[in-house]
């Protein structure tokens, strides 16, 4: 009987982070609902949505 009891319990675990990872994954139209913009090193506004080429980002934090 608790073998059945265990077994039940690894099944709903398992659907529910199934559920959770898709509904993580999941959404409307895949459009990004807003433009995505960052200052480049030369302060000009840069729009990382709708790009041709990939992006890469560095981000530097101070470490003290």
């Amino acid at each position: 009987m608790l073998e059945v009891c265990k077994r039940n319990m690894a099944l709903c675990f398992v659907i529910a982070a199934v559920l959770v990872v898709l509904a993580g994954c999941g959404s409307d139209d895949g459009q990004v609902q807003g433009e995505l913009t960052l200052l480049n090193e030369d302060g000009e506004e840069v729009t990382l949505t709708n790009k041709e080429r990939a992006t890469i980002l560095f981000h530097f934090t101070e470490v003290g």
